[in-house]
C-alpha cells in the first residue's frame, strides 16, 4: 500500500484513475484512428462521433481514452454523463458550463445565463482551444434529443467535435437526414476478438491458452463479463470459473436489464430469451396471448436485440444470461415455456416446412449436443456458400491441394454456456490423410457439381468446402462405386434401387460425403456449415451419410438417424470402422420423426399431430377420429348431424391429403404416425 500512497499523494486522484485506466486499455484501433485523424485534421468533415454497443463493451473505457488523448494534446475534453443533469436545454446548458468552470478554472456564472450567452461562451472558447464535448448513456436523453441536435449541435463552431456513446444505435433524422448522417460517424463497438482477450487477460496475469480460449468462449469477449470472470478467484481455474458462472450471468442481468423501464417488459424478455431468433408470432404462442406491435417495438428497441435473418435475436451472453436466471428462478416456468416452444416449432415445421422453423424445433428440444455444434455462438450472416462451378472449380482444386500439403489433426471444441460442458471433436492425423486419398477435386465433376459449395465469408475468403451428393439416377452409380458411399449403394435391393432412381433433376434423397474446413479450430464456420443441413430435412427422402469419427457418430444417433449394420466398411483403414447411418423423412415420416424426438413430452395430443401433418380441417379430424373407432359412414353422419353424402365428400378429400386409398390405408397410415 506504501507505494500506492506515494503515487497518489503526487498525482490527483483523477490522474491516478487515468494511469490505471490507460494501462488496461486494449484494442479498439477503428475507433482510435479516427480520433486521431479528427485531430490531424484528416477527417473534420465529420461533426459528430456516435459509439454504440450493448451494456459493457467498454463504452466509457473509450470515452475515457479519448479524455487521456486530448489531455496530452492540450484539447478541452468535457466529458458528461447524460444521467447527470436534468433533461431540459438549461440543465443540460449549467452542467456544462460548470465542467468549463472546473477544467479551466474560470468564474463563468452569472445570474440569467441565457442559452444564447451559453453558445456564445462556448464559441469564444473554441476560438483558443480545439474543444470535444462527449456525452456518455445517450439513451437517457431521448427527450432532449431534438433540441440537441437542431439547436445546440447546429450552432456550435466548426471546431468542437460532440462525441455521443449509446446503447441504441442512432434513429429518427440522425439517419434519415443526408445532411446528418454526412455530419456524423456512427461506430459499433463489438465484443473483444480471441487475440484481444488474451492481451486483456494477460493484465490479470492469465496466460494459460487453454484458460484464455474456455474464457474468451464463455464471455463471448464481452469486455464486463471478462473482467468479472478475470476476478472470480486469484488461482484463475476453469472449475472456478464454472462454479462462479451463475453468479457471474446473474449480474450481468441485473445490469443489462437496467435499461428496461417498462416492468410489463420483463417476461416478455423472459420468453425472448429462449429462443434462437424470435418474431411476433413465436413469443405470442409461447405466452399464449397476442403481442402487440407497441410492446414488440419496445423490446426489439433494447441494445441487446438485434434484428437477423430470420427475425430478431439477444446477444448470445444476455440469452444465456437471463435464460438460467429464469430456470434458476422459476423452474417450472421456464419448463412451460420451453415445452410451448418446441410445440410451436413442431407445428410450424410441418406446416411451412421452413429450414428456419426446422431448426428451431432442434434448438427447443433440449438436446445441449446438438445446440452446442449446431448454434455455436450466432450464426454468422457474414458467410455464405457458394454453389461450384466451371468459373470457380480452380478454387476447390487449390482447396484439395492446401489440405494434402499441410493436414494434421483436427481439433475443435464446442462450448455451452448454460451446461459448463464442452464437446471435443477431434479427427487424428491418419484419418485426415486418409480422407484426402479417398476424395479429390474430381469426385466434384463426377458429380457434375451438383450441390457441392464453397464455404466463404465477405471477403471472399474460402473457409470450407462442402459436398452432399443429391441421389438420382444419375449420381447412384457412382455413389456405388465411389469409397465411403459405395458399402450402402452396391448392395441395395431391387426396391430401393427403383426408388432412388429417380430423373436427374430430382432427387430421393441426399449423401452427405465431405464437409471440411481450412482451418479445423473454426468453430464458427462448422456450425455455419452443418445449420446450413436443415433443409435436408423438408425433402422428403433419405438421408445418408458414414463417418468413422466419434463425434459425429455420437451427433447423428442424437438426431435420430438408425445404423445400418450390414454396411459398415472399412475404407478409412482396417482400425478405423465406418458406421453408415440413415434417416428416412420421405411424406409423413417427417411428422412421426420429429414426434419422436420429444422423447414423451408430448409436443401436441395425437389428433393435433395428425391434423398438422395433413392440413385436416377440424372437421376432417373428427371424421378421421371416428374411423378410428371403426364407425361406418352413417354413424359417423348421426353423430356429427351431417348427411351421409356429406360424410363422403369428407372422406373422399382426407383420402387425397393422406394419400391413401381406403380406410385400412387411412388406419394404417396413423398408426404409423402415433405409434
Amino acid at each position: 500500500m506504501e507505494v500506492n500512497d506515494n503515487i497518489i499523494s503526487n498525482k490527483s486522484v483523477d490522474s491516478f484513475i487515468q494511469s490505471i485506466e490507460r494501462d488496461f486499455f486494449i484494442g479498439r484501433t477503428e475507433e482510435l484512428e479516427f480520433f486521431y485523424n479528427h485531430l490531424n485534421f484528416t477527417n473534420n468533415d465529420i461533426k459528430v462521433l456516435y459509439i454504440h454497443g450493448t451494456g459493457g463493451v467498454g463504452k466509457t473505457y473509450l470515452l475515457n481514452e479519448y479524455n487521456r488523448i486530448s489531455n496530452e494534446e492540450g484539447l478541452l475534453f468535457l466529458k458528461m454523463d447524460s444521467r447527470d443533469f436534468p433533461q431540459t436545454p438549461e440543465g443540460f446548458a449549467d452542467h456544462i458550463l460548470t465542467l468549463i468552470e472546473t477544467h479551466t478554472h474560470t468564474q463563468l456564472f452569472s445570474e440569467n445565463y441565457s442559452l444564447r450567452k451559453f453558445l456564445h461562451t462556448l464559441s469564444e472558447l473554441a476560438s483558443d482551444r480545439r474543444i470535444i464535448i462527449a456525452i456518455d448513456s445517450y439513451e437517457h436523453m431521448d427527450a432532449l434529443d431534438r433540441w440537441f441536435r437542431q439547436v445546440f449541435i447546429q450552432n456550435l463552431p466548426s471546431t468542437i467535435l460532440v462525441i455521443m456513446a449509446g446503447r441504441h444505435p442512432l434513429s429518427g433524422e440522425w439517419v434519415e437526414s443526408p445532411a446528418w448522417r454526412s455530419l456524423t460517424k456512427e461506430i459499433e463497438l463489438k465484443d473483444f476478438s480471441l487475440a484481444q482477450t488474451r492481451a486483456f487477460l494477460d493484465y490479470y496475469g492469465i496466460d494459460n491458452s487453454h484458460m484464455i480460449k474456455a474464457m474468451w468462449k464463455f464471455t463471448d469477449g464481452h469486455p464486463l463479463t471478462l473482467t468479472l470472470a478475470a476476478l472470480t478467484d486469484k488461482e484463475f481455474s476453469i472449475g472456478t470459473l464454472h462454479e462462479q458462472s451463475s453468479h457471474i450471468l446473474m449480474e450481468l442481468t441485473q445490469r443489462w436489464l437496467l435499461e428496461v423501464k417498462d416492468e410489463s417488459l420483463h417476461r416478455l424478455i423472459e420468453v425472448a430469451a429462449l429462443f434462437f431468433n424470435f418474431d411476433q408470432s413465436s413469443l405470442s404462442a409461447v405466452l399464449k396471448e397476442e403481442i402487440d406491435i407497441k410492446t414488440f417495438n419496445a423490446l426489439t428497441s433494447l441494445s441487446f436485440v438485434k434484428p437477423v435473418k430470420n427475425g430478431w435475436a439477444m446477444h448470445d451472453l444476455v440469452r444465456d444470461a437471463i435464460k438460467m436466471n429464469l430456470k434458476l428462478r422459476h423452474p417450472e416456468r421456464f419448463e412451460k415455456y420451453s415445452q410451448r416452444s418446441a410445440s410451436f416449432f413442431y407445428k410450424r415445421t410441418i406446416t411451412n416446412r421452413s429450414p428456419a422453423d426446422a431448426a428451431s424445433f432442434f434448438y427447443h428440444l433440449g438436446d445441449e449436443f446438438i445446440r452446442s455444434v449446431f448454434f455455436q455462438e450466432k450464426i454468422n450472416n457474414s458467410m455464405y456458400l457458394e454453389p461450384i462451378a466451371d468459373y470457380n472449380f480452380h478454387e476447390v482444386s487449390r482447396f484439395f491441394e492446401n489440405r494434402k500439403s499441410d493436414f494434421s489433426e483436427s481439433e475443435a471444441q464446442f462450448y455451452n454456456r448454460e451446461t459448463n460442458e464442452s464437446y471435443h471433436f477431434h479427427a487424428s492425423f491418419e484419418h485426415n490423410r486418409k480422407e484426402m486419398e479417398l476424395i479429390d477435386d474430381t469426385y466434384v465433376k463426377k458429380i457434375n457439381y451438383k450441390d457441392a459449395h464453397l464455404l466463404k465469408n465477405k471477403d471472399n475468403k474460402t473457409l470450407g468446402l462442402s459436398i452432399i451428393v443429391p441421389i438420382n439416377v444419375s449420381t447412384l452409380k457412382v455413389l456405388a462405386k465411389e469409397p465411403v458411399s459405395r458399402a450402402y449403394f452396391s448392395r441395395l435391393n431391387d426396391q430401393d434401387t427403383k426408388e432412388y432412381s429417380v430423373p436427374e433433376n430430382e432427387n430421393a434423397g441426399w449423401f452427405i460425403r465431405f464437409l471440411d474446413y481450412t482451418d479445423s479450430t473454426d468453430t464458427a464456420a462448422r456450425s455455419f456449415m452443418l445449420y446450413n443441413l436443415f433443409p435436408l430435412l423438408l425433402t422428403s427422402g433419405r438421408i445418408i451419410v458414414s463417418t468413422p469419427l466419434p463425434f459425429f457418430q455420437d451427433l447423428l444417433e442424437n438426431f435420430g438417424f438408425q445404423k445400418i449394420p450390414e454396411a459398415t466398411h472399412y475404407d478409412y483403414g482396417e482400425n478405423y470402422p465406418s458406421t453408415t447411418y440413415i434417416l428416412d423423412v420421405r411424406g409423413p415420416r417427417l411428422a412421426n420423426y420429429l414426434k419422436q424426438l420429444t422423447n414423451g413430452n408430448s409436443v401436441q395430443n395425437e389428433m393435433e399431430v395428425i391434423a398438422t401433418t395433413f392440413s385436416l380441417t377440424e372437421r376432417e379430424v373428427d371424421i378421421v377420429t371416428l374411423i378410428l373407432e371403426e364407425k361406418g359412414n352413417a354413424a359417423i353422419a348421426k353423430e356429427l348431424y351431417v348427411a351421409e353424402i356429406t360424410v363422403k365428400k369428407h372422406i373422399t378429400r382426407i383420402f387425397k391429403k393422406m394419400e391413401v386409398k381406403n380406410r385400412s390405408q387411412l388406419i394404417k397410415c396413423v398408426m404409423e404416425i402415433i405409434s
